[in-house]
C-alpha cells in the first residue's frame, strides 16, 4: 500500500510538472507582450515579501485590483502591472502580508473559503471540530478592515475548500507523522455522525483516493462504522504508542479489511445530491459574504485547479465573472466558455524574474524549487 502510494503521488508530481505554464520571463525572455502577471501567494515571510515589493517599486510596475486587472487585460493594453493575489485568508496575511502592503502603498486580492474563517456563523452543516484549526485563519472583522483600507479586495475562493473521496481504493491511514507533515486541507472532507466534517482527523481513520470537490465527477461516502472501529483500535492500544510499532499499518489494512467485509464499504452519492453541494460552494459563501461584508463579490480563485464543467455552470448561475486558477490552468483556461473569463495564476516566488534590476536566474532558484515541490505533494489527490 505505501509503495503504491508513494509511487502515485510521483506520477502524479511529474504530470503537473509536464502541464504546469511557466511564463517567458522566466527564461530571461524580457518582453511585456504575454499578457498582465497573476501571481499566488500563501504564506509569506517579511523579508522576503518586502523584497517582492521594493522590485517591484524600484522597476516601475504597479500592481492592480481585480477590477482594473480585468478591464487591462480585455483591453489588450500591456503595460508594467502585475495583479498579486493571496489564497485561504489565513492569518499569516493579517499579520505579514497586510502590513507590508500598507508600508509599500500595494494593491492585493485575498480569496477567502468562508467556512474557515475563525469567527463561526452558519456554514450550511459543515463541521470543524477542532478549534485550533479556525485559529489559524483571519476572522470576519479582519477582513473587514483590509476591506476598508482600498488596498485589499476581498473575493471568493469557495465555502469549504474541501477534497472528497472518489475512489474506494485506502490509501493509508491518518498517525502522528501525516498529520505533523500534511496542512489541514490536505485531509478529505468526511462523514462524522451524519455530518460532513472538516479538518484534521483522529489517528487510525482511513484515508481514500480524493478530488477538490469542484473538480470531481462524483464523491464516495466511507463506511462511518468502519472508520469509527479503526480509530478505537488506535486508541485503545495507546494512541501515539500504537504508531510506534513497526506492523502498525499491516495490522490496521488487516482490521479495515475485515470491517468492510462485516459493515460494508462505500457509497456513491447521487448525482442530484453531488450537484447541490458542488452550489453550494458557490452560494453558501455568496450568503457569507453579503452578511459578513456587505458585499457581492464577482471573482472566484478555485481551490487547487480550474473546476468541472458542473462547477463552471454553477459559478455562471451564481453571478461570478471571472475564474482564477493555478500554473496548469493556461491551457483549460483558454478553453472556458466565453460567458466566463479563466486566468492561470504562477507562483509569487517567480515574481523577480520579471524583468527589471535585480531580476533573479533559474540556477539560483531550480534546485530549491524541484526539492520542495517533489517533497510537498498532497496526501490522497
Amino acid at each position: 500500500m505505501v509503495f503504491l502510494t508513494a509511487v502515485n503521488r510521483f506520477r502524479r508530481a511529474v504530470s503537473r510538472v509536464a502541464r504546469t505554464h511557466y511564463p517567458p520571463f522566466i527564461f530571461g525572455i524580457t518582453r511585456l507582450d504575454y499578457g498582465i502577471p497573476i501571481f499566488v501567494f500563501h504564506d509569506v515571510d517579511r523579508e522576503g515579501f518586502a523584497r517582492d515589493l521594493e522590485f517591484l517599486r524600484q522597476n516601475g510596475y504597479r500592481t492592480l485590483t481585480t477590477e482594473e486587472f480585468v478591464s487591462l487585460s480585455q483591453a489588450g493594453r500591456r503595460k508594467p502591472v502585475v495583479l498579486l493575489t493571496f489564497d485561504d485568508a489565513r492569518r499569516n496575511f493579517w499579520d505579514v502580508a497586510f502590513p507590508i502592503l500598507r508600508e509599500f502603498d500595494a494593491r492585493a486580492t485575498l480569496f477567502v473559503p468562508t467556512a474557515w474563517m475563525a469567527e463561526p456563523r452558519s456554514d450550511g452543516g459543515v463541521c470543524i471540530p477542532n478549534a485550533e484549526d479556525r485559529r489559524g485563519f483571519m476572522s470576519w472583522e479582519q477582513l473587514r478592515n483590509c476591506q476598508r483600507s482600498g488596498l485589499v479586495d476581498v473575493q471568493l475562493h469557495g465555502c469549504r475548500h474541501p477534497l472528497v473521496y472518489t475512489g474506494a481504493r485506502c490509501i493509508g491511514f491518518v498517525s502522528p507523522r501525516l498529520l505533523a507533515r500534511h496542512d489541514l486541507y490536505d485531509w478529505p472532507m468526511r462523514r462524522e455522525g451524519g455530518h460532513d466534517v472538516l479538518g484534521r482527523p483522529l489517528p487510525g481513520t482511513p484515508v481514500y483516493e480524493a478530488e477538490p470537490l469542484l473538480s470531481a465527477d462524483r464523491r464516495l461516502l466511507e463506511n462511518e462504522a468502519v472508520a469509527e472501529e479503526c480509530r478505537r483500535l488506535v486508541a485503545s492500544e495507546g494512541g501515539a504508542e500504537f504508531f510506534l510499532r513497526p506492523d502498525w499499518q499491516r495490522v490496521l489494512a488487516q482490521v479495515h479489511r475485515r470491517l468492510q467485509g462485516i459493515y460494508g464499504g462505500m457509497r456513491h452519492v447521487a448525482d442530484r445530491e453531488f450537484q447541490a453541494l458542488v452550489r453550494s460552494e458557490f452560494v453558501l459563501a455568496r450568503e457569507a459574504f453579503a452578511v459578513e461584508l456587505g458585499t457581492q463579490p464577482r471573482y472566484f480563485a478555485y481551490p487547487w485547479m480550474l473546476g468541472s464543467d458542473r462547477s463552471l455552470q454553477a459559478a455562471v448561475e451564481t453571478g461570478m465573472r471571472a475564474l482564477f486558477g493555478v500554473g496548469f490552468d493556461f491551457g483549460r483556461a483558454r478553453r472556458v466558455s466565453r460567458a466566463l473569463l479563466a486566468f492561470g495564476r504562477v507562483k509569487g516566488d517567480w515574481l523577480r524574474f520579471m524583468p527589471g534590476a535585480g531580476r533573479l536566474r533559474l540556477r539560483e532558484v531550480v534546485p530549491r524549487k524541484v526539492r520542495l515541490f517533489f517533497s510537498s505533494q498532497h496526501l490522497a489527490h
